[in-house]
């Protein structure tokens, strides 16, 4: 019977989590609408909180989703995520250059 107990408190743990960074995923994903809808501040002050808010939300979801919270353990995913991040950066930047390039030789 203890047993039955300590899974349940394990798994209502796990939810609490889920739910706390859902919320606060969530908190994040408003402050922006809200600030950019009614223009509360500058066009700069407003560019620097929606990246603060992105930038925060990133870690909530590495935390809270992915579970990155204990970095002895998890290496390997964070090499993982590091080499995603290096792949995505090449293909990101790739195109850029490459749309860059074409138009400017179709302009000549």
């Amino acid at each position: 019977m203890s047993q039955f107990f300590q899974k349940k408190h394990c798994f209502d743990e796990k939810v609490k989590s889920y739910i706390f960074g859902f919320l606060l995923s969530v908190l994040f994903t408003i402050i922006p609408f809200f600030i950019e809808k009614n223009h509360v501040f500058s066009y700069k002050i407003s560019r620097f909180i929606i990246l603060f808010c992105a930038f925060f939300q990133i870690i909530i979801h590495f935390i809270y989703f992915l579970h990155l919270n204990n970095i002895s353990k998890n290496n390997w995913y964070l090499m993982s995520l590091l080499f995603v991040f290096i792949i995505v950066f090449i293909v990101i930047s790739g195109s850029v250059w490459i749309m860059f390039n074409l138009q400017h030789h179709a302009m000549v």
